[in-house]
């Protein structure tokens, strides 16, 4: 249960400040100097510098000058040692700052000269508290309690001091206080039953719940904690007997459901757990916040588990079939169609999730990562375009926005979508190396080759071990054929970084190609060949260039026209299939 502390202000008035300056109490300092004159030495003049002083420091405060107010503070208890007020503001700075030994000594002095000022002793018990001296703070909360037996504050403030010393036992009094005075409340009643349990008392904490449960008769969700208390201490037919009485009351209720899938999974019993499981979720009485709990927990478990996989998505289903107007449901339902690879049919359900709440930025997240991997670039550059219209601010809807006109050779507009987005990104060097590798992708299609540069560098400098930045950028200057020993540094690195990949190892080849180390070149695309399930249309195309290079036409041809096949190839493939010639 969470304690709720109060919260202390000194109130702005010119009366607390002159009742302070105005103290007939003598003293205790015999030195003669002006800052120690007690306050009835002070002079008309010295008050009025005092009250405009005080007032200063509070304007400071309310501005969010702490530091210039505590000066202030500090000058006006110069002015007059004894100024209390002054003491407290000080001292709730100190609090505020982690100052705890200054602010003890602040707060000390003001509540011994104002005893009676409520606000004074709960700052010092409060920084009692926070420097560890919790006996302290108890005993002020105690005797303000005694002395206020209405405020039932102070007992909530002593029990927590008391958690906080690990006194539960002590702690469970004062709640038993509290209760007298309130009643039984499920806060209270939880808060008992943890720390019961915390001390290895299970009983006194199912005794707790069943007061609970005698003071609300018809609530289920108290005998599902009671039934969770049975099965988490291993008391399987004492969690039996409370679901039979949980049945007595209202049998189809799905915490029913729920707790039957709990003791028969503790059984063993799988099917029977996961039957009982379908009916809670089938039923719109059982609440979707409940329901997502439940399948955050499968998430660890369906990759590797084709069982919970199946389980998962039916459960999900469910989940969005009872809650056809909720969009986090159909989110989460989409959420495991992904994990499943129905990439088509989760693309549906997150844009069921969006005309139902258009400001869910995750869902649009997610959207966009399929439209990507569904390689739909049209659709993803409109939907990216709507994102965008709703949440400006997000970076990384832009690199997606940027990444689909990219492929639909929008350069222009990719470079400055890109741009835009990039001036975004706070504290994500990951996504700042994508917009700078995207811009260095896209400046060298628009031939701007000094800015593609520029920005594959600025990814290096980020992280230079980034295998994908080394492979682009060492490609594109083969594609140049400038500064080829740089690039054959960057894409040796990146297959020594990502060995077996088939694109590192074509790039390499090519790299290689142009250096003019044909042979050299043919063994590493022949890896390349080796490492890929399905050979691209452009390593066949590169590996007929190489026999060409080499002297072997007949067969480099051949390989032309399986890359004319594939569809993926370069705009010279046809010219050099008609004149049987190499045209780089």
């Amino acid at each position: 249960m969470k304690i709720h502390r109060l919260f202390y202000i000194l109130p702005l008035s010119v009366s607390l400040l002159l009742s302070a300056c105005s103290s007939s109490k003598k003293s205790t300092s015999t030195a003669a100097s002006p800052s120690s004159k007690n306050k009835s030495e002070l002079t008309e003049q010295q008050r009025i510098t005092l009250t405009y002083t005080f007032f200063d420091a509070q304007k400071e405060k309310a501005s969010g000058n702490i530091q210039a107010a505590a000066d202030l503070f500090a000058q006006c208890i110069r002015l007059d040692p004894k100024n209390h007020a002054s003491m407290y503001e000080l001292a709730a700075i100190y609090n505020q700052k982690g100052k705890i030994n200054d602010a003890l000594f602040f707060i000390k002095t003001a509540s011994e000269l104002s005893p009676e000022n409520e606000w004074y002793t709960m700052l010092l018990a409060d920084t009692y508290e926070k420097s560890g001296k919790y006996s302290n703070a108890i005993e002020i909360y105690q005797q303000l309690h005694r002395q206020n037996p209405e405020r039932i504050e102070y007992l909530f403030n002593e029990s927590d001091a008391l958690l906080m010393q690990g006194k539960l036992l002590e702690a469970i009094k004062v709640y038993d206080k509290i209760e007298e005075k309130l009643g039984v409340s499920r806060d209270l009643s939880i808060q008992k039953q943890r720390m019961y349990l915390k001390l290895g008392k299970v009983n006194e904490a199912a005794n707790e719940l069943e007061k609970l449960i005698k003071s609300e008769p018809d609530n289920l969700d108290n005998y599902s904690l009671l039934v969770e208390l049975w099965q988490v201490n291993n008391q399987p037919d004492k969690a039996k007997e409370t679901i039979q009485r949980m049945q007595q009351i209202d049998p189809d209720n799905p915490s029913i459901a729920l707790a039957l899938a709990e003791q028969y999974r503790s059984e063993g019993k799988k099917a029977e757990s996961f039957e009982q499981l379908k009916k809670a979720f089938s039923s719109n009485q059982l609440a979707s916040e409940v329901k997502i709990r439940i399948l955050t927990s499968y998430l660890p478990l369906v990759e590797s588990s084709p069982e919970m996989m199946d389980q998962s998505l039916e459960l999900s289903k469910r989940l969005s079939q009872t809650h056809p107007g909720e969009a986090n449901p159909q989110s989460v339902y989409g959420d495991f169609l992904s994990v499943n690879k129905q990439y088509p049919e989760a693309r549906d359900q997150y844009r069921i999730s969006l005309n139902l709440d258009k400001k869910n930025l995750r869902a649009w997240q997610q959207l966009l990562l399929l439209e990507s991997e569904l390689k739909d670039f049209n659709t993803m550059e409109e939907e990216s375009e709507e994102a965008l219209g709703l949440f400006p601010d997000q970076s990384f809807l832009y690199l997606f926005n940027g990444i689909a006109k990219i492929q639909n050779k929008k350069y222009e507009d990719a470079a400055k979508t890109l741009l835009s987005g990039s001036k975004l990104v706070v504290d994500n060097d990951q996504e700042q190396i994508d917009f700078y590798s995207n811009l260095g992708d896209v400046y060298d299609k628009l031939k701007k080759f000094e800015d593609s540069d520029k920005y594959y560098q600025k990814a290096l400098n980020i992280d230079g071990s980034n295998i994908y930045v080394l492979n682009n950028w060492a490609y594109y200057l083969s594609l140049r054929n400038e500064q080829l020993e740089k690039a054959a540094e960057m894409s040796k690195r990146a297959n020594e970084i990502s060995p077996n990949n088939a694109n590192f190892l074509d790039t390499y080849a090519w790299v290689l190609y142009k250096q003019g180390k044909f042979s050299e070149a043919l063994t590493w695309l022949e890896k390349a060949k080796q490492n890929s399930s399905e050979v691209s249309g452009t390593v066949l195309e590169h590996y007929g260039d190489i026999l060409f290079k080499l002297g072997r036409v007949n067969e480099a041809i051949e390989y032309w026209q399986k890359a004319k096949k594939t569809g993926d190839h370069s705009e010279l493939l046809d010219k050099k299939l008609s004149d049987k010639k190499l045209y780089d």
